[in-house]
């Protein structure tokens, strides 16, 4: 007797394991109801924007440190142009410019320094002046974020003028202070630092 209860509690054991199995699986099979659907997909929606958010941020990341490399091994080989955006004198006068007129050009020992403004004629035919001479003195320092400050002088045919040009230790953005030497004015550009043979420029006219 005890031997028959024993084999029928064991097959209703079995048996209610596997109706809770079925009930899980069923269960677990059930469709989404319309709000769980909309729920599931704006945290799905999210979870993307997330990972797209963080792969541009990567990918803006390296295109940063791209772009100051290649500034950065351009000065090391003194074949560079300081494209400028902003001029600003001494008393933190600004204004916006345009960096095809307005620039610092150094290839090996030769540098062109040149302010202009469009709408006036000025010295150089583009509303401004032409330095364009030798450099000496050259002074190239690293930091210890990764930055670059170069220093010269350049000797052009009318002035001389002492050159500073310091490269932040991200992306290619510089500033550089150009102080002519003759009646110390002064005159601080920024803007991107690329090689020669990628910047955009027109030299104008340079009085002999």
């Amino acid at each position: 007797m005890k031997k028959i209860l024993f084999n029928v509690f064991a097959l209703l054991v079995v048996m209610c394991i596997s109706f809770t199995n079925t009930f899980a699986q069923e269960t677990s099979e059930k469709p989404l109801t319309e709000k769980e659907q909309r729920k599931l997909d704006r945290k799905k929606a999210k979870e993307e924007r997330k990972k797209a958010k963080q792969l541009a941020k990567k990918q803006a990341k390296a295109e940063e440190e791209a772009r100051y490399k290649m500034a950065f091994e351009a000065m090391k080989t003194q074949n560079f142009v300081l494209q400028a955006n902003q001029v600003y004198d001494r008393y933190g006068n600004i204004a916006q410019v345009t960096n095809t007129i307005n620039f610092i050009k150094m290839e090996g020992n030769s540098c062109v320094v040149q302010l202009g403004f469009e709408g006036i004629v000025g010295y150089n035919g583009v509303g401004g002046i032409t330095l364009d001479g030798k450099i000496s003195d050259l002074k190239v320092t690293e930091n210890e974020h990764g930055g670059l400050q170069m220093s010269f002088n350049v000797q052009g045919s009318i002035m001389q003028a002492a050159v500073r040009i310091n490269l932040n230790g991200a992306d290619n953005w510089a500033d550089a202070t150009v102080r002519a030497q003759t009646n110390n004015t002064e005159v601080k550009f920024r803007g991107n630092v690329m090689p020669t043979n990628l910047s955009s420029i027109f030299q104008g006219n340079t009085p002999y």
